[in-house]
């Protein structure tokens, strides 16, 4: 075996892995065509933004789409439809991204995080029960890196509670749980359209619901005059519903236009992304000491927005996962790990003082502890990643992956004497 490329070998992987685009020539050509004939702004639902809605609305067999300007709109949105209040608790994971979780903040109601899995990192609903409180109104589960949480088991809990229950999407286009595609077991749910997503928009989001109370609180909120005006039928609201609630959450229709041919091959990227899961699954399969990204008994589809397995330092001899991730790297596989901790461990929600005085911040909410909710912090000191490009990966890049992880696997014992260079 040749010597590793951190003390100074010959990478196994030669050519850069680049950034492979989702975005074709026809998704330009849409964009380009809305561009030339005017099609830059838009007052109700119509045009690309309605025929990108449609498109949610039907896949997902839901009443209604609402395109939003980003995921944490939609976000914000779909808290905001629930009527959350002050006093209000919702249960929500402590390891998922921030837009998961501060919109709550914003409706001036309390999120009350909650554990995550072990395996996963999605929300530990075993740990929720103790969380549940006269206060508990609604959870919030985020389907992380593409791995869709037990939804039949999310659904049970919310009723057994009483509980309103809101998808965050947003990692996680097409994927599904004992046949049902994410977005549409809960009474809301979110995507996001950012630029690394499944169906990317840009910058953009979208809320599906099948609820009227719900969707029309959205409008509402960000999708005042026209939309509103046609679009709101509850007599106590119709009055206000041309001025609505001030804020302007549209997408732009040009992000539309790029979002409509990914949502029409949206199939098709869930099946080149399952090829290169398998392939991933295949190569670690051959390393000693590590396993697959897991896949739990009741996902039906994986997104696979981000193949996330986990590192075990004694399966290694002790060696760092720093020191296992940086010697990848150094032969040219872009492993990473993640960059957030939980949510508990961020100030916000350690500190009495928030710097935030606009929102109704509880005084009296619940403080966290490092080791409070301690499998989430285990998550995040033990995942790591490999990307899993929009297109496939080319066999001789697969190739120099496989080499590469043999290699670091020879090397792990001079690994664990030299760690990183310099040391």
């Amino acid at each position: 075996m040749s010597e590793l490329a951190l003390y100074g070998g010959e990478p196994a992987v030669r050519e850069p892995l680049g950034t492979a685009t989702s975005v074709s020539e026809a998704d330009v050509a849409r964009v380009a065509d809305a561009a030339r004939r005017g099609e830059i702004s838009y007052d109700a639902s119509e045009g690309l933004v309605a025929e990108l809605e449609g498109a949610f609305e039907t896949r997902l067999g839901q009443r209604y789409a609402l395109a939003t300007s980003s995921g944490t709109a939609a976000l914000h949105s779909a808290f905001f439809g629930l009527g959350l209040k002050r006093g209000d608790e919702v249960l929500a994971p402590t390891y998922t991204y921030l837009a998961t979780v501060m919109p709550i903040v914003a409706c001036n109601a309390t999120p009350v995080l909650v554990d995550a899995e072990p395996d996963t990192g999605n929300i530990d609903l075993a740990d929720a029960e103790r969380h549940v409180t006269p206060r508990t109104r609604a959870m919030v589960v985020t389907h992380l890196s593409g791995h869709p949480v037990d939804m039949e088991r999310a659904v049970r809990f919310a009723r057994r509670h009483g509980l309103r229950l809101v998808e965050d999407a947003s990692q996680a286009h097409g994927a599904a749980s004992a046949g049902a595609e994410v977005g549409t077991r809960g009474d809301v749910a979110a995507f996001s359209l950012q630029g690394r997503k499944l169906v990317a928009a840009g910058e953009g989001g979208m809320l599906v619901t099948s609820d009227t109370d719900v969707y029309e609180r959205a409008v509402m909120l960000g999708h005042f005059a026209a939309r509103s005006e046609q679009e709101v039928r509850t007599p106590g609201r119709v009055p206000f519903a041309k001025l609505g609630y001030g804020l302007n959450y549209r997408m732009h229709p040009l992000g539309a236009a790029l979002a409509l041919g990914q949502m029409e091959r949206l199939d098709r990227s869930l099946e080149l992304r399952a090829a290169t899961f398998a392939a991933y699954d295949a190569i670690l399969r051959e390393i000693p000491g590590l396993d697959p990204a897991p896949r739990q008994s009741h996902v039906t589809r994986h997104a696979g927005y981000s193949y996330q397995p986990l590192y075990d330092p004694a399966a290694w001899g002790g060696l760092p996962r720093s020191v296992f991730v940086g010697a990848l790297r150094a032969e040219g596989v872009p492993a990473s790990v993640p960059s957030s901790p939980p949510l508990h461990r961020e100030p916000f929600f350690t500190c009495a003082e928030t710097g935030v005085e606009t929102f109704a911040v509880d005084p009296d909410r619940h403080l966290y502890r490092a080791g409070e909710l301690p499998r989430g912090e285990e998550y995040v000191a033990s995942a790591w990643r490999l990307p899993v490009p929009a297109q496939a990966l080319p066999a001789d890049v697969l190739a120099g992956f496989a080499e590469a992880f043999r290699k670091v696997a020879a090397g792990a014992e001079e690994l664990r004497k030299k760690g990183a260079v310099g040391t």
